[in-house]
């Protein structure tokens, strides 16, 4: 319920109301410019106008927006524009289906969604604008209601006229205006002024004094409610009290509904001029009408003079006037069209800056740590962190060989693993786990995969399968079929060659080749020592990310510039090109301690290094994919000292931006489920702990 009254919420109402509000003064200033032209074109710009403003809730409802940018403000700063995408080729090799993905991080403007067995959003109260404007709704469709049942209780203890005369001439005149269904004409004995009525069945009420009038007020008073019912006012008016019982607290609307209704009458009264009708005769019969009428409870009808004095006396010296200019197309034309664009705009133009995306901002709401006394708390490295679709977190230690798992809310649950070359023993530190589509957990270490299902009470060993290659800092995916991918990101003759091995029962196979790189070694050396070779690494220096997803998608970048090569798994290559030029400068204490690191390692060499400490880090700090598949490239430049911030990419399309404590550590494989991201800290006692980092949207500075 709550989810389907959400575009209406305090916010929504008032976003509602400023559009209602461009809308409605449009369309007053189009009717003040029309103000001498034929009543019917005004009249036509009310129903057009009504019409719009009935949709914009519509519009809210299905979240039908179009984004238009506009100038950004002055304190954007260039890391925050727009990346470019380059689609760079089409590979023939390499092709491996994308599976079902998960739902993804919450992204502006829809739903929250939540992982399945993880508790969802505690009930919220109706916010007193949205309750308000529900009571005046309510009672605006209800008064409404109840014009509509008067009018049928009128017609039902009303009498059809019996005069042949009448109803002959009725007849005529309705083929005259082509009018295809027939019209009802009775007598009430209630009303006091002719009135005409209802939607499928149109229905014209005469008062009883009817049988007093003269043929020529039959005939003008026939004419006037024949063409209301051609022109199909009473649909109008419906559609403008409408507009009234939804915008009751808006006053241009109430404005709105007065003109309709002038314009209406006019409108017909221009009509019925046009048919032959003398405007002193006509007017002196709308003037007879008038004063006998008397005022009743509204009713769903277009009475005939049931009007002010101020309103009747414009209906009468617009009769009068001798100069009445005729319907322009080309103008009657424009002004649709003005209204019409107006109207869309108003309903569906989402202004934002030129550079907007939307933001979220992450917040510790887990700690799974040290516990006094108790061994499972206590962690030596964790370098993986998972999480099951009941939302148990699975921890990897590699200190102790083995593979905690706690439940949601951080509390020990059992363990398995541990040192060993049994089944389901791990002979070397594990790196990483990750659910097959079956459910079953993998977990693998240097040169084996074991496969494990997970259930209340601990875990279950059921198979492994020998690594014939590959690296540790991949994750563990898997193709459509469900067959275990291992990948190899290997360097050959200074090329990154990327390989991805389909793993099957005990052998590797389907070996698949997806394309090399150039590798830039500006931020490596190599030193010959005998035999030996020796790895110097820059600190701050330029290094290659890779990053593996799943379903067979990678990309891969050099962090000294925002530049990826996103590798899809339909073998489809995009460049994704972001703001040039370096990253932040790095402070005192920053270099004073590169330079220490750098320093430390020159001391076991014999040559001094090409290479120095660089005055900015490099643009980029990782990639990664999420569980969905969304590619997330995290850049070392953010706002302030505290926070990390990520560029998040779906299909090679920028859709949001997430930004974390910098303290989380995610690792060389973070794992980002529906809702949250699980990374690691450590305090100044050396203290690990594996946290949850949960995201809302960021707060406008």
């Amino acid at each position: 319920m709550m989810g389907s009254l959400a575009p209406l919420a305090a916010s929504s109402l008032l976003e509602l109301v400023v559009r209602a509000t461009i809308l409605l003064s449009a369309a007053l200033a189009l009717a003040w410019l029309a103000r001498r032209g034929p009543a019917g074109v005004r009249h036509l710009l009310w129903t057009i106008t009504f019409a719009l403003l009935l949709g914009l809730p519509v519009f809210s409802f299905l979240g039908l927006s179009w984004e238009v940018p506009i100038v950004p403000s002055a304190s954007t700063t260039s890391e925050q524009r727009f990346p470019e995408i380059h689609a760079i080729q089409a590979g023939a090799d390499g092709v491996v289906p994308l599976p079902a993905s998960e739902p993804l991080l919450p992204v502006a403007g829809s739903p929250r969604q939540v992982p399945v067995g993880e508790p969802g959003s505690p009930a919220r109260s109706i916010p007193r604008p949205l309750l308000l404007w529900a009571v005046g709704c309510a009672i605006g469709l209800t008064s409404l209601a109840l014009g509509g049942v008067r009018f049928a209780r009128l017609v039902r203890t009303a009498s059809p006229v019996r005069d042949q005369v009448l109803i002959r001439q009725a007849e005529a005149l309705r083929q005259r205006l082509g009018i295809h269904n027939d019209v009802r004409l009775l007598v009430s004995q209630v009303t006091a002024t002719p009135m005409t009525g209802g939607l499928l069945r149109r229905v014209i009420l005469f008062p009883a004094s009817a049988a007093e009038w003269s043929p020529e007020r039959w005939r003008v008073v026939l004419m006037h409610e024949m063409v209301h019912v051609r022109r199909r006012d009473v649909l109008r008016h419906l559609m403008g009290r409408t507009v009234l019982a939804l915008y009751w607290f808006h006053p241009l609307s109430w404005v709105a509904t007065m003109l309709a209704a002038t314009a209406s009458e006019e409108a017909c009264d221009e009509e019925v001029l046009m048919l032959g009708t003398r405007p002193s005769e006509y007017a002196a019969h709308l003037l007879a009408l008038a004063g006998s009428t008397s005022a009743r409870r509204p009713v769903l009808t277009l009475p005939m003079s049931q009007q002010t004095h101020s309103r009747l006396e414009r209906r009468i010296m617009a009769i009068l006037t001798p100069f009445r200019p005729g319907r322009s197309r080309i103008g009657t034309a424009l002004m649709v069209m003005a209204i019409s664009c107006t109207g869309v705009s108003a309903a569906i133009v989402q202004p934002v800056t030129g550079d907007q995306i939307p933001t979220f901002e992450g917040s510790i709401n887990l700690r799974i740590g040290e516990v006094e006394g108790e061994d499972p708390y206590l962690f030596t490295w964790v370098p993986s962190v998972a999480t099951d679709p009941d939302g148990r977190v699975i921890v990897i230690d590699q200190g102790s060989h083995q593979v905690r798992v706690f439940d949601r809310d951080g509390r020990f649950l059992f363990h398995f693993g541990g040192p060993g070359e049994g089944p389901g023993e791990m002979e070397w530190p594990p790196c990483c786990a990750g659910f097959a589509p079956d459910d079953r957990l993998w977990v693998r270490e240097r040169f084996r995969y074991h496969a494990f299902v997970l259930d209340e009470g601990g875990a279950r060993y059921e198979e492994g399968l020998i690594r014939r290659t590959g690296h540790r800092s991949a994750p563990i995916t898997f193709d459509s079929t469900g067959r275990l991918i291992d990948v190899g990101s290997i360097v050959v003759g200074g090329r990154l060659v990327g390989a991805r091995f389909h793993m099957g029962p005990g052998t590797a196979v389907d070996t698949v080749h997806v394309g090399t790189v150039e590798e830039q070694l500006t931020g490596r050396a190599w030193f010959t020592e005998g035999r030996m070779m020796t790895l110097v690494e820059q600190p701050y220096g330029p290094r290659w990310l890779v990053a593996h997803g799943p379903g067979g998608a990678w990309g891969v970048a050099s962090s000294s510039e925002y530049s990826v090569t996103l590798h899809q798994p339909d073998g489809n290559t995009l460049q994704i090109d972001g703001p040039p030029g370096p990253g932040p400068a790095l402070t005192t204490s920053e270099r004073d301690s590169a330079q220490a690191d750098l320093d430390d390692q020159l001391e076991r060499l014999r040559g001094g290094a090409p290479f120095g400490v660089p005055d900015h880090k490099p643009p980029l700090a990782n990639i990664f994919f999420d569980r969905g598949g969304r590619l997330w490239v995290e850049k070392t430049a953010v706002r302030g000292d505290e926070m990390r911030e990520a560029d998040v990419y779906d299909e090679g399309v920028l859709v949001a931006r997430y930004r974390w404590p910098r303290h989380v550590d995610l690792g060389h494989l973070p794992w980002v489920t529906a809702s949250a991201l699980y990374g690691t800290t450590r305090d100044e006692l050396d203290v690990v702990r594996v946290v949850r980092v949960r995201f809302e949207p960021a707060r406008s500075d």
